[in-house]
């Protein structure tokens, strides 16, 4: 009799959910705004359609679609940190996902000096609905969207804290875990005034790993679960990581700021300061005058024709054409004698340099995984080059019950599966303990991270340099020798060799290929533009945004509908007066030439020079061409 009655009530709420059908949202926190670009004559973009995958640099050989962390301090002078995992309480076990990141504790000795060590009110301030239903954001803000709707007015909810604006307020209901709600939803009991302005940002991301300390040397102490709400207590020195701590008081942790969308900018943030109040790096690195770049009377330009292939040599006029070695991603060294490429045997990489006549073929590091981009400093004396270092491998599934949480944050990069309608499909599951589930289940990409190494062109040494979790494609700032920029995965990212630190530097997450001009005023960079792909120059503190490659629109409009141009892999002349890039929009890759302000682009050689190319680009930031 009861196994009958379990069966019943099976297939009555089997029914019921799927008559009813369930709801799927996702927070989006609002656009980045686009920098100013009119010092010079050419137009703004429009606004940029983010990648599938900003980041898919898997191996060369995988060209599927999609794949892809600021801070008031518990960091003091000697400070002292012990991790240790502790359970969750159980007045908090009940809550939602998004609140178990307190299953990590820091037990730290934390510094006087900062301004943003406010707690949550320790009694919470008493609310209820001032209408029948209010929404649960994840952010102070209606551009993130909804992960609950509260529908009975006569439930309590505590009020913990405000956003900076006071017309939000953090929140912690009686039958849900914390969120945000709008103040004119809410009939407060009590005086806002003692409620503390605080900033969140909502985790939504996979695999996040927060640090004892600011930076990739510091302990890990563990993975922050995905759809967790934490809040943002300040930014370190260099601004580029995080303090977090879970909204219901536990451990504080680092966290790149690169993986974050703080509720309020990042500029609004404060800086951790130690003991005596002096900010970390504090006159550390200061900005030098500009240098000369090592003149090449006799410039050359080598080239890649595939990753792996030939590399090729020739005078910028197309006269010379010769092969050189076989090898990825070449770079020509300072004063253009030499040529710098890696290799690899199976996923194993190896760092190789070649004199430009074609001598001393030498190995100079071997054993680092799927080295590639190598970037010399600007006295030629070391190498950097990124690799693959961690992450995941392998695509990954994931499920969530939709009885218990409608609103799922699906990640961003996520593969759902639909139904003829287009909806999400939801499966029907019954487990183990005899209770319905109705899964909602998605697919993540490989998620591949990248670090930068450094090695010494004499003895080979190797040591490596933070660039965050996904350095890709580096380039050596020929003006400042600790400045390393590469393509951070969303956005670029300046890494310190001295002080190995790193710190974005462009918000902007289809930012990749970066190359500096030779005197270290500008970087070029290549973005993919929802179609095509286009060369932009910046500022070497990435301000002053400036598109240099455009589609015209009667490409896209005729009949034969053409597909957008791609303009990749851009790299300077000697004189920095003019672009070298790789495009198709010939119908076939060749290599052009623009002047410095995007004017006159054209062929770089002639044709029957272009016709002995074959040029293959498979996308992945590829190191085509070095310019020297």
């Amino acid at each position: 009799m009861v196994i009958l009655m379990k069966q019943q009530l099976w297939f009555t709420l089997i029914l019921t959910l799927l008559l009813t059908g369930c709801g799927v949202a996702e927070a989006h926190p609002q656009t980045l705004e686009r920098l100013d670009d009119t010092a010079w004559p050419t137009p703004q973009p429009v606004a940029v359609l983010s990648t599938s995958t900003p980041f898919p640099k898997i191996s060369l050989a995988d060209l599927g679609t999609p794949t892809p962390t600021p801070a008031v301090s518990v960091e003091a002078a000697e400070a002292v940190v012990e991790i240790t995992p502790t359970p969750l309480p159980e007045s908090v076990a009940e809550a939602q996902v998004q609140n178990t990141a307190e299953s990590y504790k820091v037990v730290a000795v934390a510094a006087q000096n900062n301004e943003a060590t406010t707690t949550l009110l320790s009694t919470p301030l008493t609310a209820g609905m001032v209408r029948p239903q209010a929404d649960l954001r994840p952010g102070p803000g209606t551009a993130y969207a909804p992960i609950d709707t509260l529908t009975d007015d006569q439930e309590k909810i505590g009020v913990l804290a405000m956003d900076p604006s006071g017309q939000w307020a953090l929140v912690k209901p009686e039958h849900t875990g914390v969120g945000w709600m709008a103040l004119a939803d809410l009939a407060v009991t009590g005086e806002l005034s003692a409620a503390p302005k605080v900033v969140t940002t909502w985790i939504a991301s996979n695999g996040l790993i927060l640090r004892t300390g600011p930076g990739i040397y510091f302990a890990e102490i563990g993975p922050i679960p995905t759809n967790s709400l934490m809040r943002v207590l300040g930014l370190n020195a260099g601004r580029s990581w995080a303090l977090l701590q879970p909204v219901l008081g536990g451990g504080q942790g680092w966290l790149p700021l690169q993986f974050l969308t703080p509720s309020v900018p990042a500029a609004e943030l404060p800086i951790v300061k130690d003991e005596g109040g002096r900010l970390k790096d504090e006159g550390e690195n200061p900005i030098s005058n500009l240098q000369s770049p090592i003149s090449n009377p006799h410039p050359h330009l080598v080239f890649q024709l595939s990753s792996g292939g030939d590399i090729m040599v020739i005078n910028p006029d197309g006269t010379g054409l010769r092969r050189l070695t076989s090898g990825l991603d070449p770079a020509l060294s300072p004063d253009g004698q030499q040529v710098a490429f890696t290799r690899w045997a199976g996923e194993t990489g190896s760092l190789w340099t070649i004199n430009l006549d074609g001598t001393n073929e030498r190995q100079v590091s071997e054993f680092t995984k799927q080295a590639k981009g190598p970037t010399w400093s600007p006295d030629g004396s070391q190498i950097a080059l990124n690799f693959q270092h961690g992450g995941r491998l392998d695509s990954k599934s994931e499920c969530v019950n939709v009885l218990r949480n409608p609103n799922p944050a699906i990640p961003w990069n996520a593969e759902v599966p639909t139904d003829q309608s287009g909806d999400p499909k939801v499966k029907i599951h019954v487990n183990e303990d005899y209770e319905v589930e109705a899964l909602l289940c998605w697919k993540l990409p490989p998620d591949p991270h990248w670090g930068l190494q450094v090695v010494n062109v004499a003895d080979g040494h190797t040591e490596d340099a933070d660039g965050g979790t996904y350095a890709f494609h580096p380039t050596w700032d020929p003006a400042q020798p600790w400045r390393i920029i590469s393509d951070g995965g969303m956005g670029l990212v300046e890494a310190d060799v001295n002080q190995k630190t790193a710190r974005r530097l462009t918000d902007e997450i289809a930012d990749s290929s970066p190359a500096f001009s030779p005197d270290g005023r500008y970087l070029a960079v290549m973005m993919d533009q929802g179609g095509g792909t286009d060369i932009f120059r910046l500022n070497r503190d990435g301000s002053g945004r400036v598109r240099l490659t455009k589609t015209p629109l009667w490409i896209t409009a005729t009949p034969d509908k053409a597909k957008p141009w791609h303009n990749v892999a851009p790299t300077w002349s000697p004189d920095g007066t003019q672009i070298a890039f790789l495009t198709d929009r010939a119908g076939r890759w060749e290599i052009w030439v623009m002047n410095a302000d995007g004017s006159n682009p054209q062929p770089l050689f002639p044709a029957e020079v272009n016709a002995q190319l074959n040029f293959v680009y498979n996308f992945v930031d590829e190191q085509v061409l070095s310019w020297r």
